[in-house]
């Protein structure tokens, strides 16, 4: 019987609540990606709209992955922070919902720009805290892994959703979807710093 990797107890207990919590929010996310510049087109946009909306992503997650480095406060408070980027990355994915025009988009942008600041320094020094490299090497392997095929899931599901459906429904289901990873990664404030040393604990 086939044992799916991101359940398994070998795994240090934050790093397979941060490996679940990611396969929920990487399938959300992708979800739109194949399709994200129809969506800009049927809001009235163009290429170049695409472009500044994707490079105010960027430069939002740029300038706070550099903030959050250096701040005191981000690095005493890491698991907050954590969480609080995902509910930015829920705030964010649901504003897609009242976006009718490219300025809101960007917008929209801006907020999903600084939800994934906040999460890329905190999500990688909750994940492979106090492991070897060769944990950390297992554990990284196992994260990418399930993200990239999620995400490349995500993809087709997206298009038929649109195809069959809207853009509304599509954007509901990543809300419905956020919000689960959101739920889900609240699970991490309950383990004391340490405690996920202990990598058979289970949840």
């Amino acid at each position: 019987m086939l044992k799916l990797p991101f359940f398994s107890s070998d795994l240090r207990r934050e790093a397979r609540i941060l490996i679940q919590t990611s396969l929920i929010t990487f399938f959300a996310w992708g979800l739109l990606g194949p399709i994200y510049a129809i969506f800009v087109e049927r809001i009235g946009g163009d290429i170049l709209d695409a472009g500044i909306a994707y490079a105010i992503f960027s430069c939002a997650t740029g300038l706070f992955v550099l903030f959050f480095g250096t701040s005191q406060f981000f690095a005493k408070n890491v698991r907050l922070m954590l969480v609080l980027g995902y509910l930015l990355f829920f705030i964010g994915t649901a504003g897609y919902l009242i976006v009718r025009t490219p300025i809101q988009l960007f917008w929209v942008q801006m907020v999903l720009g600084v939800a994934y600041g906040i999460l890329e320094p905190s999500f990688d020094s909750v994940f492979a805290a106090d492991l070897s490299e060769a944990e950390a090497s297992r554990h990284w392997s196992i994260w990418t892994g399930g993200t990239s095929i999620v995400t490349g899931i995500a993809a087709l599901a997206g298009s038929a959703i649109v195809a069959a459906y809207s853009f509304t429904v599509l954007f509901t289901v990543m809300s419905v979807l956020s919000f689960a990873g959101l739920m889900a990664v609240l699970r991490i404030l309950k383990i004391p710093d340490g405690a996920g040393a202990a990598r058979t604990e289970r949840p």
